[in-house]
């Protein structure tokens, strides 16, 4: 069980980086879009739009690389005062009582946000702009799955490992 928490984890690091590759390609066309704009007054709405794709694409499947290497934020001043026993309960409640019922509310309901943009083959609301918005909306649900699945991992962990689950010190600085 332990075993299959940590190549969840593995997993989702390696979605977590891919996506943060991301942020190189959105920052080149971000300087793209600038110097198109501004040096030489061409407006390209497709590209436009497709920074905003890509920046949702990149923060919802980041947020579950972000709870892997426990970079969430948190009442740090309070928490860095537990003790690791304490630190555990609180994750563990935290987790099992808001963290999971939360993403399964919001799994659910993007689930039907994305169907619906899908059945109409919704695309961006501006003149000349992307097709396909439902692929953005349909990362939503898929998020909340990653998300789900990394809780579970994460609660696996507590439970049954009795060292230092959490692998950085960054704790939401």
């Amino acid at each position: 069980m332990k075993n299959l928490a940590h190549r969840i984890e593995n997993a989702i690091t390696w979605i977590g980086k891919l996506s943060s590759w991301s942020m190189a390609i959105l920052l080149g066309a971000i300087v793209i879009q600038v110097l198109l704009r501004y040096a030489f007054g061409i407006t390209n709405t497709r590209l436009e739009d497709s920074l905003w794709y890509l920046f949702s694409a990149t923060l919802v499947l980041g947020l579950s690389y972000t709870m892997t290497h426990d970079g969430h934020v948190r009442v740090d001043f309070v928490y860095q005062r537990y003790t690791e026993k304490t630190r555990r309960i609180v994750d563990l409640v935290g987790i099992a009582l808001f963290l999971i019922p939360m993403y399964a509310f919001l799994m659910w309901h993007g689930w039907d946000y994305a169907v619906k943009s899908f059945i109409i083959d919704e695309s961006s609301p501006n003149p000349g702009g992307m097709p396909w918005l439902w692929i953005v909306k349909g990362l939503l649900p898929v998020s909340c799955l990653l998300l789900i699945i990394e809780s579970l991992a994460r609660l696996v962990l507590i439970l049954l490992d009795k060292e230092d689950i959490h692998p950085s010190e960054v704790h939401g600085s």
